[in-house]
């Protein structure tokens, strides 16, 4: 090596990490092809909608994945952010799945004529992301050690 030049050490990621950016990434890619299929801003019962992998989406329903999967890309940088993520991102993902399970237009506003299947969708994708940050803290032996790049 030369004189000057230092070597950064290179932080291997854990599997939460790369889980986080592998859902991430789809879910945006899938919001962003949502909108272009469906960019409506209607709202109630005859909202146009764009069934895009079993999602009911137009741009509402883009916006809201993008809101919610885009700041992934940033907390899978850190594997405690990536936990806390799949914690949070796994109850807010699934409580509209709830509604959808119930109601074709959930929140009043959104249009989902096929609910079951966005509801089906909703909760595997909550299970995925809670299966994905209990699989680190077992990988880890604890949530103290998940959450342990967050002391400096």
């Amino acid at each position: 090596m030369a004189v000057g030049i230092e070597r950064r050490s290179r932080t291997k990621w854990a599997f939460v990490q790369w889980a986080v950016l592998v859902i991430a990434v789809a879910h945006v890619v899938q919001a962003i092809v949502g909108f272009i299929a469906e960019p409506s801003f209607a709202i109630g019962p005859d909202a146009p909608t764009a069934q895009i992998l079993g999602m009911d989406y137009n741009g509402w329903h883009a916006v809201a994945g993008l809101l919610l999967f885009g700041p992934a890309l940033l907390f899978a940088t850190r594997k405690s952010w990536s936990v806390l993520y799949c914690f949070a991102a796994g109850v807010a993902g699934g409580l509209p799945g709830v509604w959808a399970l119930f109601s074709h237009q959930p929140a009043y506003v959104f249009n989902f004529p096929n609910n079951i299947a966005d509801a089906i969708q909703h909760f595997v994708v909550a299970g995925i992301l809670i299966a994905c940050a209990l699989i680190q803290i077992r990988l880890d032996g604890s949530f103290a050690k998940s959450m342990s790049d967050l002391r400096g």
